[in-house]
Order: C-alpha cells, then sequence, then structure tokens
C-alpha cells in the first residue's frame, strides 16, 4: 500500500487504515522500534486487570473517611424493628 507522509507540528505522521489496526489489534498505545533502518510499530498488550491492585492497596483518603462515616452510622442503628408496619 502506497501512502503520504503528513507534516504534523514539527514531526511527520503516517495515517494508519482502521482495518491494518484491527487486523493488527492496535488500540490506544504501540511501541514504536528502528531495526534496520526500518520502522516497527507493535501493539502494547495491557495486561488484564492491570492496575487494579494498585488501586486497592492504596485507596483514597476521601473514601476511607466515608467508609468510616457509614459504619459508624450502621453500628448505632437498632438490630431490629419491633414496631407495626403501617400501610
Amino acid at each position: 500500500m502506497l501512502t503520504t507522509i503528513r507534516q504534523i507540528g514539527n514531526s511527520r505522521g503516517v495515517l494508519i487504515p482502521a482495518a491494518f489496526l484491527v487486523s493488527c489489534q492496535i488500540e490506544e498505545q504501540v511501541e514504536m522500534q528502528l531495526q534496520d533502518g526500518q520502522i516497527v510499530i507493535k501493539p502494547v498488550r495491557r495486561k488484564l486487570r492491570d492496575g487494579w491492585f494498585v488501586v486497592a492497596a492504596a485507596p483514597s483518603k476521601a473514601v476511607l473517611t466515608q467508609e468510616t462515616a457509614e459504619a459508624q452510622d450502621l453500628s448505632e442503628a437498632p438490630v431490629a424493628d419491633d414496631s407495626e408496619w403501617v400501610w
């Protein structure tokens, strides 16, 4: 396929057809290398659930404060409701 190199700011770029991107499973990021005078573009494979445990290990202070407040509210709640229900 013959394509044109385009000026993009101080750099240059090539438009990659959508069918190529789908076929190579390229989404948002790519790894680009120079090998023997050729530019090689490879998809970045993100691991499933990558980064989940980082957030779980260090939850934000706002979340902890909210959870603590909810826990205190529930600890003071009555265990059972013996009153009659009115419809």
